[in-house]
């Protein structure tokens, strides 16, 4: 029987896949294209327990989206945290794998823009298009620029290689991912009218010029001790003339 990543369903072990579910970002191209797929893996191998092959051989026929997550027949539970949820982390990639099959980068890239991203809705109550149904596997190989290369499935090696370094990475820190509206903070220009908007403006303007010309100035400075320096080494050394005491 081939190795399983998460051998047994032990408690440790599914502490350790909420730990990872948690942690990998759902947001931003590519991180959050590439963690959305982990995440997909992880449910898989760590809450299904799968094997690498069966993992790999993963297509749209074996997945059933309705108010419940089957995948092969197997039961994908959900939590009551919708950022280590793995009902989520399955219709999010869902959500994704389509344009990412057939090479929409555009379509993958608003998905996953996090200005409109929502950690705290849960994303497998929300209706799931079509798409992926698309895709001809689920389980991608991703480049460094998040291309898909289509026909080939995750090999064994990389998720032997993929799960070890999620799970140091959620082992070593929390760091809590950030989207939605960017909050900007104010500023002493924010209730300035047009007219002192151009003032500042100038005066923002006069001060750059200003910085540049004593730059200049430096630099000429500069260049003539440069100058200087080198002539004084060039000169020949007078030599002093012998005592007559000698």
């Amino acid at each position: 029987m081939e190795a399983r990543v998460w051998p047994r369903p032990a408690a440790a072990d599914q502490a350790a896949v909420v730990r990872v579910l948690a942690t990998i970002p759902k947001y931003r191209y590519p991180i959050g294209l590439r963690g959305r797929r982990d995440a997909f893996l992880t449910v898989l191998l760590g809450t299904l327990h799968l094997t690498r092959e069966q993992a790999r051989s993963i297509t749209p026929a074996d997945v059933a989206v309705t108010s419940i997550i089957r995948i092969r027949g197997h039961v994908v539970p959900s939590s009551d945290d919708p950022v280590s949820c793995a009902a989520c982390a399955v219709t999010r990639w869902l959500r994704i794998v389509g344009p990412v099959w057939t090479g929409f980068r555009g379509d993958v890239i608003r998905l996953l823009d996090p200005m409109k991203g929502n950690l705290d809705r849960h994303d497998c109550e929300q209706p799931v298009p079509g798409e992926w149904r698309r895709a001809e596997q689920l389980l991608l190989p991703l480049d460094v620029h998040g291309w898909a290369r289509t026909g080939v499935s995750l090999s064994g090696r990389s998720m032997t290689s993929i799960i070890p370094a999620r799970r140091a990475a959620a082992a070593d820190v929390s760091i809590a991912e950030k989207v939605g509206v960017v909050a900007r903070r104010p500023s002493r220009f924010d209730a300035l009218t047009l007219q002192e908007a151009y003032a500042e403006l100038g005066a923002t303007d006069a001060a750059v010029d200003a910085a540049l010309a004593r730059l200049t100035a430096v630099w000429g400075d500069a260049r003539a001790l440069d100058t200087d320096l080198e002539q004084a080494a060039s000169e020949p050394k007078l030599e002093l003339a012998p005592d007559s005491n000698e």
